[in-house]
């Protein structure tokens, strides 16, 4: 016999009792969960789902150059979090001093440099482009011409693209310049602006893709018509000379204690770059179509260095030289292999996420 409390009662059931109360018990569990379930749905702020954190990457803040690198953010144009500047010594390197962004965008060894010589609390978390650089020149025909006297304008002092083109000019093409002679500018768009203003105003400029191609279209078209000649492949001349497979560029770094604080966030952030990046060089339809939604040339060229016509042209060829999944395997030996021809150390493994 079994005992049960009923509307305030106890009551003796028989086996047969027993069987129909504990149907009904069922029963009654059964009505309150449906109950409930109805309840959930009708609200979804009630459901336990809803007490779930979803990750989400909407929050993190980043900067960046605008050029090859804001290639990694194709589809971004509209987010406020981002923000792309064409003079990158005066706004990017700067953001590294302070923690107001999650993620900062810049030549990767010059990042690596700054960080470990200020101690600045971000790490390289993974490469975005290797180099687009080349030595072109609207008064000379070959690297032969050289003589001592002829004017440079590069771009970023002790960037990666000023570093490859001094030692390979100095050692291999036996190039020996003043430094009066080479002028540095704060961004490579800067170089693009003097090659279409006076496209004879250097002998030579050091400048990288897509710049180059916008500026070879522009002075193609002044009178006269202005021929630009690309005396050097500064990548293929680099692994020709020092046996290694590019030259590092762009790279993005985490701000350490944003890492800390919004590790998901910031991991997923990581995550849909790298898949951007597999389709800026694989598929630059898609980046065309999501340039194009964006703007119109002049907000395209504004926000990203580029329109999209433009990276329809060169993508097709990966020219940004963005970096696929799986194109560099080990980010901490990419960068070190680089140093080593300077014979620099190696970078401190603290400086790598």
């Amino acid at each position: 016999m079994t005992i049960i409390a009923t509307e305030g009662r106890y009551e003796s059931l028989s086996h047969s009792d027993k069987e129909h109360t504990n149907m009904n018990k069922h029963s009654f569990l059964i009505l309150p969960l449906a109950a409930a379930a109805l309840a959930s749905c009708a609200n979804p702020a009630s459901s336990p789902l809803s007490s779930v954190s979803v990750v989400s990457s909407k929050d993190v803040k980043w900067v960046t150059p605008v050029g090859a690198p804001a290639l990694a953010f194709y589809d971004q144009g509209a987010n406020a979090n981002w923000v792309s500047s064409d003079s990158p010594t005066a706004v990017v390197v700067p953001a590294l001093a302070t923690d107001n962004y999650d993620a900062v965008v810049f030549d990767g060894i010059s990042g690596l440099n700054i960080i470990a010589k200020n101690s600045y609390n971000y790490q390289l978390a993974q490469w975005i482009s290797g180099g687009n650089f080349y030595l072109v020149s609207a008064k000379h025909a070959s690297l032969s011409e050289y003589a001592a006297g002829q004017t440079i304008d590069g771009f970023v002092k002790g960037g990666n693209a000023d570093r490859a083109f001094s030692k390979l000019a100095k050692e291999e093409w036996g190039w020996s310049y003043a430094d009066t002679d080479y002028r540095t500018e704060n961004g490579v768009s800067v170089v693009g602006t003097n090659l279409i203003g006076n496209p004879a105003s250097y002998d030579y400029f050091v400048i990288a893709e897509p710049v180059l191609t916008s500026a070879k279209a522009a002075i193609a078209k002044q009178t006269p018509a202005v021929t630009l000649t690309v005396l050097a492949n500064l990548q293929s001349e680099w692994a020709k000379a020092y046996n290694q497979t590019t030259i590092p560029a762009a790279a993005l770094f985490v701000n350490k204690a944003a890492y800390s604080q919004k590790k998901a966030a910031i991991d997923l952030f990581l995550t849909e770059t790298q898949a951007r990046q597999d389709e800026a060089a694989a598929n630059s339809s898609k980046v065309t179509a999501a340039l194009t939604a964006y703007g119109d040339e002049t907000a395209q060229k504004s926000r990203f260095g580029f329109t999209s016509a433009l990276v329809n042209t060169l993508q097709k060829e990966n020219k940004f030289s963005i970096f696929k999944t799986g194109d560099v395997t080990d980010k901490k030996a990419f960068a070190n292999g680089f140093n080593s021809v300077f014979g620099a150390a190696a970078f401190a493994d603290s400086l790598f996420l």
